[in-house]
């Protein structure tokens, strides 16, 4: 019988289907502790210049804004007019929000650009991680790649925890990020390939939709937990509890078969039947000429693809591709940009970081069913516009804010929330029609090369979002409105 029939014979949904789907809820549980944990890894705690030794601290740091400055002291303590940089170092006040990499290398002041660095080189490692991870499971199988790039991860991701060096941290963030790809990557493949089509849209959605029930559940652990050192080994848990079963999980059959593997696609075969209680269960199940075909059929096209490959890219960017190639790479770039934006600035709305980030995250878990559902009802490019208008009324709305309520009111905080709140939702609103339309739109023999296109400049925004935020202490404009304004300025179209 043909594969899926014998899937059919072995239970669609049985045990070993739904042990690949548990692994790939820990990993978009993961996915979302890793992409966004910088909110808590690198919190800036209240700080000023560090006091000298007999001196009350307003002898020797300047008060601004009835506050103790940031980044300046008295040149004389005696005259205290002229002020210069902290010569002797920061002190911390780490009651409130606990140590983070910022305290603990003093990451502020002139050197208050690397915690946005940091992200950017996470973002940057899941980016090349996205180019490599695919074609190399796809030459070695699914299986292998993804227990080697679990123990290289969860080994990093220990390492982390102990590093002594902002260098080596950000080294080590962006092998992280590099390495999980490795993961993520062959796991959803994996879970795809063991599904039959029916089943695909069902449960491919739920652990999709685990990464933003995983930032809820970050914003409790970060309060319970309110050390950086500690609090990344916690979050490493989804990973080191999948690198336990993992072990149970079977190679891809779709993939042994494309490999011209007939004998051990049928030996997986028999295993997965076993394992889910199929009774009566043929064996042989695969019918070996069909499957020897199936693979001719596979290595050709394969060939003929490594052929087509340069020339693919290059129709991208020809008409009338080059205006599908460009709408869609600015679009996934602004949405990218965004998201990010709105997710690591959430310590910089009013009231506690912790609730803030729950309540904002809380969204996301929201938006995705209400997506599906408009898409549902609507299709894709209608909900998708009504996403990126009500997104952009929202970022409009905090930029013009300051303008019209004075920031030390109370009606001035809770608007900004809200304002906060409803561009992240309709931003996370727009993620799902976004990603259909993407494989929709392209040509079929355009969608792989395309889609890769897409999600690479998609990568683009997401490294450039902490640089977008830093702007904020430099460009006068932007110190008076929050963080998030300026992603208003990437969606104007």
């Amino acid at each position: 019988m043909e594969l899926d029939q014998a899937l059919d014979a072995a239970k669609p949904i049985g045990r070993m289907q739904l042990m690949i789907a548990l692994a790939s809820v820990l990993m978009n549980i993961e996915t979302g502790f890793i992409t966004v944990d910088g909110v808590f890894l690198a919190t800036v705690p209240p700080h000023h210049c560090l006091n000298l030794p007999g001196l009350l601290l307003n002898e020797s740091v300047p008060i601004v804004d009835r506050t103790y400055s940031q980044c300046e002291e008295y040149i004389n303590t005696s005259i205290r007019v002229e002020t210069q940089p902290c010569s002797n170092g920061w002190e911390f006040d780490t009651e409130e929000t606990g140590h983070s990499i910022v305290s603990d290398w003093e990451l502020v002041c002139g050197r208050d650009y690397l915690p946005g660095l940091s992200q950017s080189f996470l973002v940057a490692g899941f980016g090349i991680g996205s180019l490599v991870g695919g074609p190399i499971a796809d030459k070695y199988g699914r299986r292998p790649i993804i227990i080697v790039s679990l123990i290289l991860f969860n080994a990093i991701g220990l390492a982390v925890s102990v590093v002594q060096s902002y260098a080596l941290f950000v080294t080590l963030r962006f092998l992280a990020g590099f390495i999980f790809k490795g993961i993520r990557i062959p796991l959803m493949n994996l879970l795809f390939e063991s599904l039959v089509p029916r089943h695909r849209l069902l449960i491919g959605t739920i652990p999709s939709g685990m990464m933003s029930v995983s930032l809820v559940m970050m914003a409790g652990i970060a309060y319970l937990i309110r050390d950086w050192r500690i609090l990344n080994l916690v979050l490493m848990t989804p990973t080191i509890i999948l690198m336990v079963f993992i072990w149970f999980v079977p190679e891809s059959v779709r993939w042994l078969i494309s490999q011209n593997e007939i004998e051990k696609a049928e030996n997986v075969m028999q295993k997965i039947a076993s394992f889910n209680g199929s009774e009566d269960f043929p064996s042989p199940a695969l019918s070996e000429e069909e499957m020897a075909l199936h693979s001719f059929v596979k290595v050709d096209c394969d060939a003929e693809h490594k052929i087509r490959g340069a020339r693919v890219f290059l129709e991208l960017f020809r008409k009338p591709t080059l205006t599908v190639t460009l709408i869609l790479c600015w679009s996934w770039f602004t949405t990218a940009l965004a998201f990010f934006g709105f997710a690591l600035s959430t310590n910089s709305l009013p009231g506690s970081r912790y609730l803030t980030f729950f309540i904002s995250s809380s969204t996301d878990v929201f938006a995705l069913p209400v997506s599906l559902l408009a898409m549902k009802k609507f299709g894709c490019l209608r909900p998708l516009i009504c996403g990126y208008s009500f997104s952009g009324i929202a970022m409009i709305g905090i930029v013009v804010l300051p303008y019209v309520i004075e920031s030390e009111k109370d009606a001035y905080g809770i608007l900004l929330i809200m304002f906060a709140l409803v561009g992240r939702f309709f931003i996370s609103f727009s993620i799902q029609p976004m990603i259909l339309l993407v494989g929709d739109l392209f040509p079929t023999t355009m969608r792989n090369t395309g889609t890769a296109v897409v999600h690479l400049v998609g990568n683009i925004g997401s490294i450039l979002s902490p640089q977008f935020l830093y702007l904020k202490l430099q460009i006068p404009f932007s110190q008076k409105h929050q963080p998030i304004c300026k992603f208003y300025l990437t969606r104007r179209d």
